[in-house]
């Protein structure tokens, strides 16, 4: 068996357990409710949530407001859909509980609180992430941040175009001598895997389009996203890596986030991520 088929064992076997808790993490701070199992689908308390991370929110049944950061949002909850400051999103899973606790899937606290997150198959520990204001920054210019990944993206064999978005960068960290641009499923199955690496870019480069000449420096092709039925929404990262050096030298394979992390190690100047939710 390869390394990575035995990653994908137990990745799987830690995945789905059902009749075991999952830690929540949510900058740098463990909430003291664990999350749950249901239907292949991660659920977390949204109340002890927000209690926890003293943010204040009024819940009355399947309708709530609340604060967040500073920023004011009203959202409501319905059978399978959520409406955020007149945005529907079409939830992965329907939210379940009562009026002491309500339980909600990864990409709804995702969206809600505008974090990232990634999930650590030893510990069964969900770590949610916030994006801070970070100069160097990457954007798409076809979608919003943290929002659904229009049809267009995904894959041919799904109904999609397999079209490559507009990404654009700023903030190059000074000393920065080459780049590596990921994209990345991050649902607890894929766990970081690369759909899509193009690597090196020269720091002068701040663009990459379907018709840009740095196309031909891919390592995986972009092919679009094919999200395992029934899993959900899976949240994938456009991840950009600014190194001091031309050309890292690595030993293994490249083909998760992780990976590439390691690859590049005391390389790493910086990094900047794009977020975007795609499901079947």
């Amino acid at each position: 068996m390869t390394n990575m088929a035995e990653a994908i064992e137990a990745r799987l076997r830690s995945y789905y357990q059902w009749n075991l808790p999952v830690k929540i993490v949510i900058d740098d701070l463990e909430i003291s409710a664990t999350g749950i199992m249901s239907n292949s689908q991660i659920y977390v308390p949204l109340k002890t949530l927000f209690k926890e991370i003293k943010q204040p929110i009024q819940m009355q049944g399947f309708n709530v407001n609340g604060t967040y950061k500073g920023n004011l949002f009203d959202f409501t909850i319905g059978t399978q859909t959520l409406r955020l400051n007149g945005v529907t999103y079409h939830l992965d899973a329907a939210p379940f509980g009562t009026n002491q606790e309500i339980y909600v899937t990864t990409f709804f606290v995702a969206v809600v609180t505008q974090h990232i997150y990634e999930w650590f198959d030893e510990n069964r520990l969900l770590v949610f992430e916030g994006l801070e204001n970070e100069t160097f920054q990457i954007a798409a210019r076809e979608f919003a941040p943290f929002s659904v990944l229009p049809k267009q993206f995904m894959a041919k064999d799904i109904g999609g175009q397999a079209q490559l978005p507009t990404l654009e960068w700023d903030g190059i960290p000074a000393g920065t001598k080459s780049m590596a641009l990921f994209f990345t499923d991050e649902h607890p199955l894929n766990a970081g895997y690369s759909y899509w690496t193009v690597m090196p870019l020269v720091p002068d480069i701040k663009r990459i389009a379907a018709d840009a000449p740095q196309q031909q420096k891919t390592m995986h092709r972009f092919r679009g996203v094919a999200p395992v039925q029934n899993t959900g929404y899976h949240e994938y990262l456009f991840r950009i890596f600014a190194l001091d050096t031309e050309r890292p030298i690595f030993t293994g394979q490249l083909n998760t986030a992780e990976e590439a992390r390691n690859a590049f190690d005391k390389h790493l100047l910086d990094m900047a991520v794009y977020p975007v939710f795609a499901k079947l």
